[in-house]
């Protein structure tokens, strides 16, 4: 488990594992890990408009919830799952006149390197190990390593985010079913 010291030190690693220019974006994105309780691949699919990606909704009728379309589910079915109330102050930091195209939209790290930034989006895959760099350079370990089985010491990692979250719902006492 993470611990909010241990996230800390991971926000303020970014910068030098980022650059500048993209810090914000990065720390935005690790910021929607650690509130939303969401696969790094499926916080890489919210978008504030587009209906075949995960969009939250805030209805007139119900509690906010995210709107996952069938096809971005492992069982293919289209479900409303409740919004986690740190994760929509996350959200909410967006005013509403920016709220469009994707959420979490990390930039691209070639500013740092000096070069034109590409115009394709990251992959999930790509930005999982730029994560495991940043909790790697902030000294976040979550497990040790082990001589004996010449296991390697893991630092923390997009998934150990989720996990956290995870965790923190549960010292909340919010309903595991939830």
């Amino acid at each position: 488990r993470i611990t909010t010291e241990e996230f800390g030190r991971m926000l303020e690693r970014t910068e030098g594992i980022v650059g500048s220019l993209a810090a914000d974006s990065w720390c935005r994105l690790m910021r929607g890990l650690w509130t939303s309780g969401l696969r790094l691949d499926e916080l890489m699919h919210v978008s504030w408009d587009d209906l075949n990606m995960i969009r939250p909704y805030w209805g007139p009728r119900r509690m906010p919830v995210l709107d996952v379309p069938a096809a971005l589910q492992k069982n293919d079915t289209e479900e409303a799952i409740p919004l986690l109330p740190w994760f929509e102050v996350v959200l909410l930091e967006t005013p509403e006149d920016k709220r469009t195209g994707w959420i979490f939209n990390p930039v691209s790290l070639q500013s740092k390197l000096g070069r034109k930034p590409q115009h394709a989006r990251p992959t999930a895959e790509w930005v999982g190990r730029i994560i495991s760099r940043i909790g790697e350079a902030a000294n976040v370990m979550v497990h040790p390593g082990d001589e004996r089985t010449k296991r390697p010491v893991k630092y923390a990692s997009a998934h150990d985010l989720r996990r956290s979250c995870a965790d923190r719902m549960l010292e909340a006492e919010i309903p595991e079913n939830v």
